[in-house]
């Protein structure tokens, strides 16, 4: 009899393209195993109204995909990586990374025209932000507007009341959908989301079994970009749709690390990099996450 492995994934076209690359991944790697999919609805997705930075505790996009895990409905989780708080419910553990794709941000218009070339008082929208902080310290002569829906009905929106959309380069791509892609933010000029462009397999910390197969498809440099990145969040101890930007990457044996932060709108946020050790990178961001909390002047 073969072994069934249930996935747990939310229903959007983004979603399901992450869910059945998981899917396939293990297929190969387990041919002997039957990958079935469960579409769950997420908070996030019944309220499609509310801005995103309104959803209290839990991420909008985990939070019924994790009940089902916990209650053993579902074996596994696909997310968005980056919609996944650093603390996890007691119970749940992050058990493999097997996908990153391009973190940046972009910018889509109908013209493919770049932040800087849009006209002063142009509407741009934006879900995060994160992305609209930095892009306003770029463009502060610029409108930003709140904007809800999947990745296709926000293309759609470019010319009716925006002139141009903000995204994840990563969700546009895996849709097929690069070629509404105006420009990419560099990730010093706006940093991306921790863990954006990464796929995230969520799982019960005590399923030995399947973490033991979850660690056959994982890929070890972006595994350790992405803690990185999680341990920055979790020191900082603020919320997944909070003004934060953190992205991690291998440079000459050792680990770049970009990072935005602006605790409060009411003071200057604090930009930067730093090179840090392979061995100490998550003491080193920790630090640096402490130092940021507990500066006055931020």
């Amino acid at each position: 009899m073969k072994k069934t492995v249930r996935i747990g994934s939310r229903g959007s076209a983004l979603a399901m393209y992450q869910t059945n690359f998981v899917k396939a991944t293990l297929e190969k790697q387990f041919p002997d195993y039957e990958i079935t999919i469960e579409i769950i609805k997420t908070e996030g997705d019944i309220d499609r109204n509310s801005p995103l930075a309104s959803f209290e505790g839990r991420g909008a996009f985990v939070k019924s995909i994790e009940n089902a895990l916990l209650k053993n409905d579902v074996d596994i989780a696909v997310h968005s990586l980056k919609d996944l708080p650093s603390e996890l419910p007691e119970g749940l553990t992050l058990g493999a990374v097997p996908d990153r794709t391009d973190v940046r941000d972009v910018l889509a218009t109908a013209d493919g025209s770049s932040l800087m070339d849009l006209p002063a008082g142009s509407i741009v929208g934006t879900g995060s932000e994160r992305r609209e902080k930095q892009a306003a310290s770029l463009r502060p002569d610029l409108e930003y507007k709140g904007i809800r829906g999947n990745v296709g009905t926000r293309i759609g929106k470019i010319g009716e009341g925006y002139d141009a959309v903000m995204l994840a380069a990563a969700g546009l791509k895996r849709l097929g959908l690069e070629d509404k892609i105006g420009s990419y933010f560099d990730v010093t000029e706006i940093v991306p989301a921790p863990c954006q462009g990464a796929i995230g397999i969520e799982c019960r910390s005590d399923d030995s079994e399947t973490l033991e197969m979850l660690a056959a498809i994982e890929i070890t440099d972006m595994r350790v970009c992405v803690d990185i990145e999680r341990t920055f969040i979790a020191t900082l101890g603020m919320g997944c749709h909070t003004p934060v930007g953190a992205y991690a990457l291998p440079e000459d044996g050792k680990y770049r690390f970009n990072y935005y932060v602006l605790m409060d709108e009411n003071k200057a946020a604090t930009k930067g990099s730093i090179l840090v050790d392979a061995e100490n990178a998550a003491d080193a961001v920790s630090d640096l996450a402490l130092d940021i909390r507990n500066d006055d002047n931020l």
